[in-house]
């Protein structure tokens, strides 16, 4: 299942997890000390059991694309 990684706010440092259905799979933010990524997922969604702490955006989004067999992708919206 192919995940959309959609940006929240305008700072940069929060994503919505989605399904090309529009389907909410869960989260990623980056942590508060800004070392880490970390994938929050919906407690009934199939990203459950994915690893939760990566070192970037980058990594985060090829674990959501292995645990979920298909891609994930940016969603490069127009920032304001």
């Amino acid at each position: 299942m192919d995940v959309i990684v959609n940006p929240t706010g305008s700072c940069g440092t929060a994503w919505s997890l989605d399904d090309r259905l529009g389907r909410h799979l869960g989260t990623i933010h980056k942590s508060a000390n800004a070392s880490s990524f970390v994938i929050e997922p919906e407690p009934a969604s199939q990203l459950r059991g994915v690893a939760l702490l990566h070192a970037s955006l980058d990594e985060a989004m090829s674990a959501i694309a292995q645990k979920m067999a298909g891609a994930c992708e940016l969603n490069s919206q127009d920032w304001d």
